[in-house]
């Protein structure tokens, strides 16, 4: 996915009514390049692919400003700061900050904070406790633990006021979000929770807001939000009701979650929710259709969106995908005859005897499998001059097989292709897997029909690929 690099003034475009200017001096010590990359709020929140890449000048320095209210959220190099209006002097050691002129021990405090996917706690949470009343203690103690040191900074005047009022808020909403989380986990793993779990599901929504904006602040709160009206009213409500849910192909299912956020939020939480869920799904690379149409019906609804410049690049993506695909196959991209009857590694490998081939066992969901293929092009050229078939093995299910084919196309694989049964797909994991299963994007060479390197560099490693290729010339 190609990156989104937007000016200063087109990302800070909606400035808040009595915004401030705060200014930073950022300095980097030690640094591997030259650049910082500063994700900065649009309309008072995180979206992810709001990022600016800045060049350090040759002090080492950059100066950089944006228009804030009270605080500001900031990603730098991947460290979270929160800045106040006025200047804050700023010193990043190899990437990581080490120094700050205001609330510095507070940041740093922050940025050692437990970071972990918040449904994995949540599943620690319950091993230690089943009950609701149990589990609503022990997350009230790790709140109030985290806050002690905040605390203590405070009541030394070593952080402000506004800093240490939005580090409590932070907490509370981390507290919430683990506290809904658990019946979920539980719901996932066991198909069913009792009555205690149920209420206290029940409770966290009904008791605390989702339309805070702020809250959005927190890393996984789009999760908590999706879970929320996808799992929670979506699937569990109907589940306790006795309706039985009608299958859904994947087109319903994101026009059901959509229409869900439109339902359920509000004001510029609904629009942040809506272009996330637009964002995050565009992200996986499948070109669905649906998502143009209903990017568009997002635009209609908020036709000055400042989420809007991020997110149209991507539909115009799928646009040119579904323009692209409707071509026929090149001659040089062949589908293998009865593919579908290969049921082991060693039939399908058995075609090429006194043949080198490389090996690309891809699918059409795999975000990485799809960023390797913008090397295709130059491991095409030397595998062409060395003689060196390619065959491509997609590990996709039959509901895959059109989007299979367009993607051969669209991102113009040169080489034998095929899809695996289920017989295929069982062998290969259990030759190249452990515990029956195996990662993709993965890399084969085979000599002469038979297996020689089971697990091959990838073509992002040009050099030390098309060497490691040549030793089975």
């Amino acid at each position: 996915m190609k990156k989104i690099i937007l000016s200063i003034l087109l990302i800070t475009g909606a400035i808040i009514t009595f915004a401030q200017e705060a200014r930073l001096n950022i300095k980097s010590l030690n640094a591997k390049n030259n650049k910082v990359i500063i994700q900065i709020p649009v309309d008072d929140t995180w979206f992810y692919p709001a990022k600016q890449e800045i060049k350090f000048g040759n002090d080492s320095t950059v100066n950089y400003s944006l228009k804030i209210n009270k605080l500001a959220w900031l990603r730098i190099n991947n460290n979270t700061v929160l800045i106040e209006p006025g200047t804050t002097h700023l010193v990043f050691d190899n990437g990581i900050l080490v120094q700050s002129d205001k609330n510095k021990k507070g940041m740093l405090l922050f940025n050692k904070r437990n970071s972990e996917f918040y449904q994995y706690r949540a599943r620690n949470y319950y091993k230690k406790d089943s009950t609701a009343a149990g589990l609503y203690q022990l997350l009230e103690n790790d709140r109030n633990e985290a806050l002690k040191p905040y605390a203590e900074l405070f009541s030394k005047q070593e952080i402000s006021v506004t800093f240490y009022n939005e580090i409590k808020r932070y907490f509370s909403t981390e507290q919430i979000i683990l506290q809904a989380a658990i019946p979920m986990i539980v719901l996932s793993t066991k198909q069913k929770i009792n009555s205690d779990l149920d209420k206290m599901w029940a409770d966290t929504y009904e008791k605390y807001s989702m339309n805070n904006l702020q809250d959005a602040f927190y890393p996984d709160f789009y999760y908590h939000a999706k879970y929320y009206v996808n799992t929670y009213l979506n699937y569990y409500i109907p589940l306790k009701k006795g309706i039985k849910l009608p299958k859904k192909d994947e087109d319903t299912g994101f026009k059901i979650i959509y229409k869900a956020f439109e339902d359920n939020f509000t004001g510029k939480m609904k629009e942040f929710l809506l272009a996330t869920f637009l964002y995050e799904e565009m992200l996986q690379a499948r070109y669905q259709e649906v998502l143009v149409g209903l990017f568009n019906s997002f635009k209609k609804s908020y036709p000055k969106s400042n989420f809007t410049p991020y997110l149209q690049p991507m539909a115009d993506e799928i646009i040119a995908y579904h323009n692209k695909v409707k071509n026929d196959f090149e001659p040089e991209q062949k589908i293998l005859a009865n593919y579908d009857k290969f049921n082991s590694l060693d039939s399908l490998i058995g075609q090429f005897k006194d043949k080198t081939v490389f090996v690309d066992i891809w699918a059409t969901w795999c975000g990485p499998c799809k960023q390797e293929f913008e090397y295709s092009k130059d491991l095409e050229k030397f595998l062409k001059a060395k003689q060196v078939d390619m065959l491509f093995i997609s590990i996709d299910e039959d509901d895959a097989a059109q989007q299979w084919k367009e993607m051969i196309k669209y991102y113009k694989l040169s080489g034998n292709h095929v899809r695996t049964n289920q017989a295929l797909k069982k062998d290969l994991s259990d030759k190249l897997g452990k515990s029956g299963s195996f990662g993709i994007p993965r890399y084969l060479i085979i000599k002469n029909g038979k297996l020689v390197v089971d697990n091959a560099l990838r073509p992002s490693d040009k050099e030390k690929l098309h060497a490691q290729i040549s030793k089975y010339l």
